[in-house]
């Protein structure tokens, strides 16, 4: 009888063991989305990550498959970093979890040039909501970045930089998730000088033969540009604006026409919903939801603008 309990015992601590084994995530276990959160080490509050800290090497125990990961967050998490064809190696960081309520993960992904911590927000139920970055690697010596989560899960970037005459300068942002499902700008401090900066227009040398498209400005630093789309249902658009308040706003995207003369700017794991209603020669942005990544905390997209008139000049024999 004592041979058979402590061959149960045997066998129970063995299933135990089982039980309590956090599975790989390199791609041979099946994986739920709990043992994907739970693959995350518990990180506590407040947590700082410098910019000469995210290029140490990690423990390739930390290593996450992408075929793991797509099955529970999208790709463009990275992708736009790195692009399509590039395939960094994923590390599980750490794991802050709010009762209740969001669990965020640090990811890093890397590759030989390239390093960058990402924060990613899953709903209570597990649910992939946004992603941010937090810190990458810089090469620049003279600027020193530092990313950080406070005990009330407010993310900020800081960069610092020494001037010639030594003056040490610095740009803050802040930001927080909210409940549209988007990480926020909340806070934008600096001590920098301020200095008149020419506005570039990174879509002003694209076709311009769609009736819509043009030029529509109130002056040299309030403008939208709308270029030629890869259809007739879509074009390119950058809006640039300035307010005597110190608060501005850029955007560059894609829009899709939903009327012939209503467009929209909606993007995959972007909050920012932003329309262009087209009247005449004029269009009026409507921000419909959450652009804040965009623009300063007090101001918004909205405005109407008035199309540029071309001149037709015809060379004379």
């Amino acid at each position: 009888m004592r041979r058979v309990f402590s061959l149960l015992f045997v066998l129970l601590i063995l299933v135990l063991a089982c039980k309590s084994r956090k599975k790989t995530m390199t791609g041979e276990d099946t994986v739920t989305i709990e043992d994907f959160i739970g693959f995350f080490p518990d990180t506590s509050l407040p947590f700082t990550i410098a910019d000469t800290q995210i290029n140490h090497k990690l423990s390739d125990s930390l290593l996450i498959s992408g075929k793991i990961f797509s099955q529970f967050a999208p790709d463009s998490v990275y992708s736009n970093d790195y692009g399509i064809k590039n395939k960094p190696k994923l590390y599980a960081i750490g794991k802050i979890t709010d009762p209740g309520k969001e669990t965020y993960l640090l990811l890093k992904a890397a590759t030989t040039e390239k390093q960058i911590a990402y924060i990613l927000c899953f709903d209570k139920d597990y649910k992939f909501k946004a992603s941010m970055e937090l810190i990458r690697n810089n090469p620049d010596r003279k600027i020193s970045v530092i990313g950080s989560i406070d005990n009330k899960l407010t993310i900020t970037k800081k960069e610092t930089r020494k001037a010639k005459d030594a003056q040490l300068y610095y740009k803050l942002n802040a930001y927080v998730y909210n409940t549209a499902g988007a990480f926020t700008l909340i806070k934008i401090e600096s001590n920098e000088p301020v200095v008149a900066k020419t506005v570039y227009n990174p879509i002003d040398t694209l076709t311009q033969k769609d009736k819509l498209s043009g030029d529509y400005i109130k002056n040299s630093r309030n403008f939208v540009s709308v270029r030629d789309g890869k259809n007739a249902r879509k074009f390119l658009f950058f809006v640039h604006f300035e307010t005597d308040d110190d608060c501005s706003g850029e955007l560059k995207g894609e829009a899709t026409l939903i009327k012939p003369n209503l467009a929209q700017y909606r993007k995959v794991g972007d909050a920012c919903v932003l329309r262009l209603l087209f009247s005449g020669n004029k269009v009026t942005l409507i921000e419909e939801q959450a652009c804040g990544n965009y623009r300063g905390i007090k101001c918004s997209f909205d405005g109407t603008y008035t199309k540029k008139k071309t001149s037709n000049l015809k060379s004379k024999k």
